[in-house]
């Protein structure tokens, strides 16, 4: 239960309450323990979740102040997705009433792998099923009162959010142009900072570079290291150039192409606003590129 909020009636500690960790299954595979990153995840994967919980009817009554026999409570689950504090989408929604003797539940979900976006939210909450008719002063009265929650966040994509490869002929895009013989093209457009990187960023592989292709196929570390630093390049030096650069970086939402872009310019210059880094590319361009290049060997994106 979260001790900063100070709710106007009584509330169950975690004495009252038996709640096993949250574990996941990939893919049917083995069932782990969830932690902070959900490892070999993709967007066709099917993921499974699972937790028990259980309700000690004897010392929520106590902690209560509601005679035992009165006791009702709802066990809520809520399965969201989307980065910031609070989820984008809520996946689904499950609601139970405990009851004697066992006052347990087995709670399992299955989510597919497309639905979910950066971050996997599982809130579980305890709730006053119906209003005590024997009850002390401070004792919660309401339907719907929440009596103890906990809240796992567990990112599915690891520190940066993943953009769509492609491979393709390049001059069906870019035209009878000296561009479609290169390795890649970065597809995206700076028009709106806002947008959901996983949307507004594709790669496209040129399929006459085949060689190329399948280096990044075998995750070769060179190739995979250019890759990155290209997207980190392009992406943060148009960001310098827009006049409204301190305030995109200041303020955009979490998972928007401007959000990332300000990540990876922070991590390079740590605590320095957008008109110092401006500098660097002024003057420096060389050193500019090259710690994207060291940024991208890291491993960190």
């Amino acid at each position: 239960m979260n001790g900063r909020i100070a709710f106007p009636f009584l509330t169950l500690s975690d004495a009252a309450v038996e709640a096993a960790p949250w574990s996941f299954s990939l893919n049917g595979g083995d069932w782990h323990d969830a932690g902070d990153f959900l490892p070999d995840w993709d967007a066709a994967s099917t993921l499974r979740v699972r937790r028990a919980v259980r309700l000690d009817p004897l010392v929520a009554a106590d902690e209560l102040h509601i005679a035992a026999e009165n006791l009702r409570v709802s066990l809520w689950v809520r399965v969201g997705t989307g980065a910031g504090r609070m989820p984008r989408l809520i996946l689904l929604r499950d609601c139970r009433e405990l009851t004697a003797p066992a006052w347990r539940a087995e709670l399992e979900f299955e989510i597919a792998g497309h639905q979910l976006s950066l971050v996997l939210d599982l809130q579980t909450q305890f709730l006053l099923a119906t209003a005590p008719s024997d009850c002390a002063r401070l004792s919660p009265r309401r339907v719907a009162e929440r009596l103890w929650s906990d809240t796992l966040r567990t990112r599915i994509e690891g520190e940066e959010p993943r953009f769509p490869i492609e491979v393709t002929d390049l001059r069906t895009l870019l035209g009878s142009t000296t561009a479609a013989s290169a390795p890649w093209y970065l597809h995206w457009s700076p028009a709106d900072w806002n947008r959901d990187f996983h949307g507004a960023v594709r790669l496209y592989l040129n399929k006459d570079h085949s060689e190329f292709i399948e280096k990044v196929k075998q995750q070769d570390g060179p190739t995979l290291q250019f890759l990155l630093a290209d997207v980190m390049g392009q992406l943060c030096e148009r960001l310098l150039l827009d006049p409204e650069a301190q305030e995109i970086m200041a303020e955009a939402e979490p998972g928007s192409l401007g959000a990332q872009a300000a990540t990876w310019l922070q991590r390079q210059w740590p605590g320095r606003d957008a008109a110092f880094i401006r500098t660097v590319i002024e003057s420096r361009p060389g050193k500019f590129r090259a710690g994207f290049l060291a940024l991208a060997e890291i491993g960190d994106a």
